[in-house]
Formats: C-alpha cells, sequence, structure tokens
C-alpha cells in the first residue's frame, strides 16, 4: 500500500505489467444457481450431517455470472459432501443495506475490499468474521491482492484474481463501412466521433438513467488526460483542483454536448444502452471488462481499445474484480463450512471456471486467458488513476465525495448545468486532504 489508505496504485501497476505479459497472447431477477435446501438434514451417503449456506450472488452481473457460478457451486458441492450451497442473485446495495439494518446477512456475501470504506465499516460494527485463525493458504496472491481483503491486519475475504478496468467496446463493420481505423490518440478519438455523428450514427452508446453505468466514461476519461494529478493526490501532493481534472470532466459534458450519446440517452437504462450497441444502433459503448462476455457473446464482429490520451498512451482506471470476493457474517451459523466456500473460491479450480465463462483479465499467472481477446483487453500502457477510489479516500462522515461525484455531479454535467471546472472545484471543497 501506498500514500493514502485503500490506494492501491503501486500495487495494481506492479500487477498490471504481470498482466500484460500473461496476456499477451441489471434488470434481473433473483435466481438459484445452487442446490437448495433447508438449514441441515442428513447426508446419507456419508453418515453424516449435512449444511446448508446461504450464499448471496451479485444480482446487477447475475447474465454474466449465472452460468460460471452454477459450474463453481457443483463442483464445490462435489467436493464436499456435507455441504449444500443455496446460492440466490440477491446481493445489490439495497438488499445488503436491508441485510445489515436488520441484522439478517446470508452466511456468505460480496464485499468490495479495499476498493470502497464499505468493508472496513461493517467490520468496525462486528458483521464479518476475521479468517485468519483459519490459516489459508494465500502463497498464490501477491501483497496488493491481500491488502484488499484485509482490515486492521485481519483478513475478512477470498481474494481477487482478475483486474476490471474501463475500455471502449466497439463494432468494426461500422468502423470500416465508415472509414474509421481503431483511433491512437485523442484527436483520432473524436475524428472518429464526428466522422460517426455525420454519418447519422450514434457514436457511443450510454445508459443516462443509471447512476453506475453512466459513470464509466469519468472514469476511463479521469485516467486517460489526469492520472499524474490523481496519483499526486494519493501521495498527499495535490488536490482536484488540477485543471487536467476538470478538463476530464469537461470532456465528459462535451461528448453529450456534442450529441456523442445520442439524443434519448438520459432516458435509457443499461439494457437499452447495452442492446441499441449489441443490435448495431451505436458503435461503441464505453464500459467495464466484467462485461466482456455479454458483448463477446453478442455475435458482433467485435473490437476493444482503451481511450488514448493525446500522446496516444493510454492509460486505465484499475481496481481488483469482486466477483469472486466474499465474506461470512459473523453470525453464521457454519462459520467452519463457509469458509470452505472461501478456501474453494481462493482456488485455481473456481478461478478458472470463472475466466472460462466471463473472459476476464487474470492477474494470477496459473489462470489461463479464455481466448486471445483477453489480450485486447489488458492492451494498456499503464495502470493509472482510479477517479472513485480516490475519491473514497478523501471522504469524510458529512461529505461523501464518491456519492457527491456519482449521484450529483455527474447528472449535472451531462445537462450541461455545470462546467467540468467547477465539478472539481465542487469535490475539492468536499474532500477531506489531512487522511
Amino acid at each position: 500500500m501506498k500514500g493514502r489508505k485503500g490506494w492501491v496504485y503501486a500495487g495494481l501497476l506492479a500487477t498490471s505489467v504481470l498482466v500484460l505479459q500473461g496476456c499477451g497472447g441489471g434488470n434481473n431477477t433473483p435466481g438459484n444457481s445452487g442446490t437448495s435446501g433447508g438449514d441441515s438434514d442428513t447426508n446419507t451417503n456419508a453418515g453424516t450431517e449435512t449444511v446448508t449456506l446461504k450464499v448471496w450472488g451479485d444480482l446487477g452481473n447475475q447474465a454474466v455470472l449465472e452460468s460460471a457460478y452454477n459450474e463453481i457451486n457443483a463442483a464445490f458441492e462435489e467436493q464436499h459432501s456435507d455441504i449444500k450451497l443455496q446460492y440466490d442473485f440477491a446481493q445489490n446495495d439495497q438488499s445488503l443495506s436491508v441485510a445489515l439494518q436488520a441484522n439478517e446477512l446470508p452466511d456468505l456475501f460480496i464485499v468490495q475490499g479495499d476498493k470502497t470504506p464499505k468493508m472496513a465499516e461493517m467490520v468496525r460494527n462486528g458483521f464479518l468474521m476475521p479468517l485468519d485463525d483459519y490459516n489459508l493458504d494465500l502463497s498464490r496472491f501477491t501483497e496488493s491482492e491481500i491488502a484488499y481483503g484485509t482490515v486492521e491486519g485481519k483478513l475478512y475475504s477470498s481474494l481477487p484474481a482478475f483486474l476490471d478496468t474501463q475500455l471502449v467496446y466497439y463494432n468494426k463493420d461500422i468502423f470500416a463501412d465508415n472509414g474509421i481505423e481503431m483511433p491512437g490518440t485523442w484527436d483520432e478519438f473524436v475524428a472518429a466521433l464526428d466522422t460517426l455523428k455525420a454519418a447519422g450514427i450514434t457514436p457511443i452508446s450510454l445508459a443516462g438513467k443509471q447512476e453506475w453505468d453512466r459513470a464509466w466514461p469519468v472514469y476511463a476519461l479521469a485516467a486517460a488526460h489526469a492520472s499524474p494529478q490523481l496519483q499526486a493526490i494519493a501521495e498527499g501532493a495535490g488536490d482536484l483542483t488540477a485543471p487536467e481534472i476538470g478538463q476530464a470532466f469537461q470532456y465528459y459534458r462535451d461528448f453529450a454536448d456534442n450529441g456523442y450519446f445520442g439524443k434519448d440517452f438520459l432516458a435509457q437504462d443499461t439494457a437499452a444502452a447495452q442492446f441499441a450497441f449489441t443490435n448495431g444502433k451505436a458503435a461503441m459503448i464505453i464500459d467495464g471488462t466484467w462485461n466482456n462476455s455479454t458483448y463477446e457473446d453478442s455475435g458482433l464482429n467485435l473490437g476493444r481499445f482503451s481511450v488514448p490520451n493525446a500522446e496516444g498512451k493510454r492509460i486505465v482506471a484499475p481496481s481488483y474484480s469482486n466477483f469472486m470476493t466474499y465474506a461470512v457474517s459473523a453470525d453464521a451459523e457454519h462459520p467452519d463450512q463457509a469458509v470452505k466456500y472461501i478456501e474453494f473460491l481462493n482456488g485455481q479450480e473456481a478461478q478458472q471456471i470463472l475466466e472460462n465463462h466471463a473472459g476476464l483479465i487474470p492477474t494470477i499467472s496459473d489462470i489461463e486467458p479464455k481466448n486471445e481477446a483477453v489480450s485486447e483487453l489488458a492492451n494498456f500502457d499503464e495502470a493509472g488513476g482510479n477517479i472513485y477510489s480516490l475519491l473514497s479516500t478523501l471522504a469524510t462522515a458529512d461529505t461523501n465525495t464518491p456519492d457527491i461525484m456519482m449521484k450529483d455531479l455527474n447528472p449535472k454535467l451531462l445537462t450541461s448545468k455545470i462546467t467540468g471546472e467547477e465539478a472539481a472545484q465542487t469535490l475539492h471543497e468536499a474532500a477531506n486532504y489531512e487522511k
């Protein structure tokens, strides 16, 4: 760890080098992808008690994860005949908040590690069970991956094995039909946007209604254009008034003002934005690497690139994937069996299953990339600043800087109510640089 608490810039930068070397070549309804059952029954084959663990999956990413967790959970139950999994895609921000308030957490649920302050808050309030007494084998993981699941020196979650970032998915056929090549510089990117707009094609499909999905361009633009400034803040040597940060926000507003998101993007949810792209109504979509399989399976002639800056350097906003990072509730009825699931998720077998289904960027060398397309996801020059993670380190009890950006400033930028400089100034005034 370096600089402010929760900032993993240095560790992720080292990880990105390994990734590049190794990879060179929600509107869903809750479902059940495991075996359901009561709290316990009798395992007649083994002659021992069988316990049931209640596990929550990521509701918002059910479409991406369901087939993978069907296989992961089946493999786990095959190895542990005395454990059944009641695995439901039931977790989102709202359901987790309700469960925490009512103290009715499932046995295992997803946490986001040190990407946000939430896991540490749950630890401080006694909701999570520490895992240190179980002496888990962490030898496959780096220090920064272990730090992800650690709070005040104790481990509380299974560990990440994949890297997330945001990039541009594009329709190669639309590009070719309009004489556009994959842009190598920022000016070439903007020229491509103008060419597509002039041809009557929506350049970028955006889910303007969705708090998180409308923010992915901000992550990508901030990383591409203001990474040195974000890193300086993380190291205590700068602040959010740096002109480059305001300019990154201004580019986001300019994309909306110039019609690059189309006409009706403010009324568009995630499903509609993805549908517009996969059905050829838009040439590009800026989205996370975690949705790679969604676009890969669409049948598009698909390409991928990270946003280039003025010099043509591709700097991205990295974070560890939380697709496999689970914690055990402090009130779990069967903690020893719950830890068995943690151990399984930490292992190569489960991680390879997820890779085979989702095609993510692995950070551990013994996970084989799904196909050569994964190398496009990892085709960046540098792991740079993640603006959300940084803002999380600058938050106070009274001023939640990440929420200010996500809930207030981004909508105002998209509707031309503020400038990029004003957005950066607002965040600066709310930030606590003294941590």
